[in-house]
């Protein structure tokens, strides 16, 4: 969810005419690097004490390792930071240890998503604007001195920086700079396994997305003359689905000569499944299948996250960006044109005409929603 409400922010910011730079931050060894006194006071400091701190601290400390080849054994050597990888309890005492830097992130104005060792802060401002470059150096600075403190290395040639904004505005002129060293502005960087670009149209990521789906079930072709309906199934999902829903609420709007690459995956595994010839249509397959076409799964999901988001199921930044439940003021804007004149019109994958829509009140749910030209979800209070 955390990379849906990135895009959609970013999306929002590239819809007003905004410059939005996002840099994509490394950290160097992150989970071996946590100092164990500086996890321990925090989680004192959020009231954690007696047992269940006793607890936490007979996990951290007394560790060690070794190197094992064949029947001998290095000397075991004692580990004094760090918290062990492929533990459930690793990401969450590292999501504490850097609860800090939000908020001296935030400090500066600037926006950020932070789990486990993933960091990323965007920032975003006016094309002209003569104060982003030291705002966002500060930020960066003080990112760096709070790294330093806290035991955490930063690494600058690793650390990549994506300006989403128009074409017209891709020449800013200047670069953030980290620890001495100017970060260039990319034309595509990777965030949680998927490609962004600068102008957000994801066409990138949705031909590697396809691409290697295809390939999946290339091999998956092979496997079926030996494997049950049951199992070849399961190995579909695994494989080839598995990809397809991944993230799939930031396709909505998309184009459909975009969407169509994908829409054409779930098909080829659709006729794999059922043994149908490559020409047979895929709607009747689809219901032998029990699947939603990819478009409806998509628009499922974003449904999903905006219940989640009203109803607060979701995270805290799902809740504060989610519009207002009154249905008096949701709909009270309805037919009011909307600032995104800039979005050339194409087919969606909804068969309808896209540009400029009604303006709904600003939120993650309606965002989406609007993008795909459904309707907002309607008050859970209505009929009440």
């Amino acid at each position: 969810m955390a990379l849906v409400a990135l895009v959609d922010d970013l999306r929002r910011e590239l819809d007003r005419g905004s410059v939005t730079l996002l840099v994509i931050l490394d950290i160097s060894a992150a989970f071996d690097t946590i100092d164990h006194g500086i996890l321990l006071g925090r989680l004192s400091g959020m009231g954690l004490g007696g047992t269940a701190l006793q607890w936490l601290q007979s996990f951290l400390e007394g560790r060690s390792q070794l190197v094992k080849l064949g029947d001998t054994c290095s000397d075991p050597w004692p580990l004094t930071c760090g918290v062990p990888q492929g533990s459930i309890l690793s990401p969450m005492l590292f999501n504490i240890y850097m609860k800090p830097l939000g908020e001296v992130i935030r400090s500066f104005g600037v926006r950020c998503h932070l789990y486990a060792d993933d960091t990323q802060l965007y920032y975003s401002f006016p094309p002209k604007s003569k104060e982003a470059p030291r705002i966002l150096d500060q930020c960066l600075a003080a990112v760096l001195a709070w790294m330093r403190v806290n035991k955490l290395r930063l690494n600058p040639d690793k650390t990549e920086v994506l300006q989403v904004s128009r074409a017209a505005d891709r020449g800013i002129g200047w670069q953030p700079v980290l620890d001495g060293v100017a970060l260039p502005l990319k034309a595509q960087v990777r965030s949680l396994g998927v490609l962004l670009d600068s102008g957000l149209t994801l066409e990138d990521q949705v031909l590697a997305m396809a691409g290697r789906a295809f390939a999946q079930l290339k091999l998956v072709r092979q496997l079926r003359p030996y494997l049950e309906k049951s199992d070849l199934t399961m190995v579909v999902h695994a494989l080839v689905t598995s990809r397809l829903d991944y993230c799939n609420a930031l396709y909505v709007g998309l184009p459909l000569k975009t969407a169509r690459k994908l829409q054409l995956v779930q098909r080829s595994a659709a006729r794999l499944l059922t043994g149908a010839n490559y020409r047979a249509r895929s709607t009747p397959l689809f219901k032998e299948l029990h699947w939603l076409p990819f478009t409806f799964r998509a628009q499922f999901k974003v449904q999903v996250i905006t219940y989640k988001a009203l109803n607060g199921l979701g995270p805290t930044y799902l809740e504060t960006a989610s519009p207002p439940t009154n249905p008096d003021v949701l709909f009270a804007r309805r037919g009011r044109p909307s600032s995104r004149s800039h979005h050339p019109r194409s087919r969606s994958w909804w068969g309808r005409e896209r540009g400029p829509s009604p303006s709904w009140p600003p939120g993650f749910g309606t965002r989406f929603l609007e993008r795909s030209g459904r309707p907002p979800p309607s008050s859970p209070s209505v009929g009440a």
